[in-house]
């Protein structure tokens, strides 16, 4: 995994928490994160199937 990937999964997991908790404000903490890093996971699998990888910058 790159940092830049790294980064993306880490952000998009903490989305992911944000709507959790709004949903369900006494969620255990536990439960939070590894749904949060779930969540993450597998909008990032779904992404790259649907729309493959980012195309480079035009220099």
């Amino acid at each position: 995994m790159t940092r830049e990937e790294h980064q993306e999964l880490e952000n998009t997991a903490l989305a992911a928490m944000v709507g959790l908790l709004s949903g369900n404000p006494d969620v255990c903490p536990v439960a939070l994160a590894k749904g949060s890093f779930d969540i993450a996971e597998a909008f990032q699998k779904e992404r790259q199937a649907r729309i493959g990888d980012i195309p480079p910058y035009d220099v």
